[in-house]
């Protein structure tokens, strides 16, 4: 999975222009169809659908799910969420009411 950008725009137009650049050998990246339709949760009851881009490499020949800025990998909670958290923890407020805070399970907010 690759971290391209936040405008899906932007991100198509590198793409088809052979501007983005395959992480695995350094070749270009060519579009390749979606990755799976998924849910991405946001604050409190905000959700919203992600079909990621998926682009393969003209050298090597390896796929890559490219992700926008706002979603980590392998995370259904987008970044600004987990960063929050992350914030809170740091600040000594524990899983429990940072889970309740965020309308997260606490067994969730443990494995950010």
């Amino acid at each position: 999975m690759l971290t391209v950008g936040k405008d899906a725009r932007e991100v198509e137009r590198k793409l088809r222009a052979g501007q983005l650049e395959c992480p695995s050998c350094g070749g270009r990246l060519a579009p390749w169809s979606h990755g799976r339709a998924r849910v991405v949760f946001g604050a409190g009851a905000l959700r919203w659908r992600l079909r990621p881009r998926r682009a393969r490499c003209a050298e090597c020949g390896v796929t890559h799910v490219l992700l926008p800025v706002s979603v980590l990998a392998r995370r259904r909670d987008e970044a600004g969420l987990i960063g929050a958290a992350l914030v809170l923890a740091a600040r000594g407020v524990s899983c429990v009411a940072i889970g309740r805070s965020l309308g997260r399970p606490v067994s969730l907010v443990r494995g950010w």
